[in-house]
């Protein structure tokens, strides 16, 4: 699939999505889960939740692994990814869920030993040309590839969606990706990382803008600051476009004040913000509040998204309802970001500690 999934003729509202994904029977599914850190911990939990038939988890000895000794339809497959033997079955789905400078290798790993239906956590890689390598390989070989952008799983953004889209679609939309630095710790991460944190994080938001608008069309924009070290692009960035899908749009960041992430989309009825973007709110009146729409979501435990990505990745019927971004629209949505936060698109440029 090279759509974002705004550009899909099928849409559900949350109550829908999480209908059909209840209705589902994934007992038959097998799954493998590469990594058992933070992210990992939650496509566990996801598969659990979807009451997926057997899940083995490969990971590096820790002691966070060993809850997993007495869960039933659970294997552990202790050590690296690059010991990793065993030939999925058919249709078995592997999901990546690792740091990510390994997330490309592990791919790669996978796809040797004859996997043709991955998953792979965000952003994939932090280099566009890395991605491109990658989904001609997949390509070449057949592999459904997927990444993890789990903001466009949300059920806020198919309540959004839908909700557009009985109104006769989407007219305008503004986003920002203010990010939090004076919260961040350059030390948890690589000096890639932060060098490039538009790619590592805050293409989160663009992901969920543009699959609710399409993909970036001709567009203008601006940077300048030098509020953040470690991020000597910049750290205040303006523009404006129109989409794919003719929407016009406008985006807007200043990592060095007090905003945070939002998306706005408007409609010839009703204005609709997604602020925090696990949540929507509603107004048709340009005088009136905020108010908040109600939501059905799936397992509350869980990490927003995860439950509602791995159903599509594992049963067509729900992935044709919510599709999610494939490694082209990965790779278009990196190649933005890095004319956007004005990185070089050479990978050799990378740090010696990435």
């Amino acid at each position: 699939m090279t759509s974002l999934p705004g550009s899909s003729n099928i849409s559900a509202n949350s109550s829908q999505l999480a209908a059909a994904i209840s209705q589902a029977d994934f007992s038959t599914h097998t799954a493998t889960v590469i990594g058992y850190g933070g992210m990992g911990r939650q496509f566990v939990k996801a598969l659990r939740t979807l009451r997926v038939g057997h899940v083995r988890v490969c990971s590096r000895p820790s002691a966070e692994l060993t809850e997993l000794d007495e869960q039933h339809g659970i294997t552990r497959l202790p050590g690296d990814f690059e010991q990793l033997r065993i030939k999925p079955v058919n249709g078995e789905l592997a999901i990546i869920a690792l740091p990510i400078k390994s997330l490309v290798p592990a791919a790669r790993h996978l796809m040797a030993l004859g996997y043709r239906k991955i998953l792979i956590e965000k952003p994939v890689s932090l280099w566009s040309s890395e991605i491109e390598e990658l989904a001609v390989e997949a390509g070449s070989c057949q592999v459904d590839t997927a990444c993890g952008y789990n903001r466009v799983a949300y059920p806020s953004f198919h309540e959004a969606r839908a909700r557009a889209e009985e109104q006769g679609g989407i007219t305008s939309c503004t986003y920002s990706f203010t990010e939090f630095v004076k919260k961040l710790d350059p030390n948890r991460y690589s000096p890639d990382e932060m060098r490039r944190w538009g790619i590592a994080n805050s293409l989160h938001v663009m992901s969920l803008a543009h699959g609710l608008i399409g993909l970036p069309g001709q567009w203008n924009g601006y940077r300048t600051g030098a509020a953040v070290s470690w991020h000597p692009s910049g750290s205040r960035f303006v523009g404006a476009g129109i989409s794919s899908l003719q929407i016009p749009y406008s985006y807007h960041a200043d990592w060095g004040s007090a905003g945070r992430w939002f998306v706005e989309i408007h409609t010839r009825v009703s204005s609709y913000r997604l602020c925090p973007l696990e949540k929507l709110f509603q107004r048709t009146d340009p005088m009136s509040d905020w108010e908040e729409v109600p939501l059905t979501t799936l397992a509350a435990d869980v990490k927003t998204g995860f439950v509602e990505q791995v159903a599509a990745m594992l049963d067509s019927k729900i992935r044709a309802i919510m599709p999610l971004i494939s490694l082209q629209t990965t790779l278009d949505l990196t190649r933005y970001g890095e004319q956007l936060f004005g990185y070089s698109v050479d990978s050799s440029d990378r740090g010696s500690s990435s």
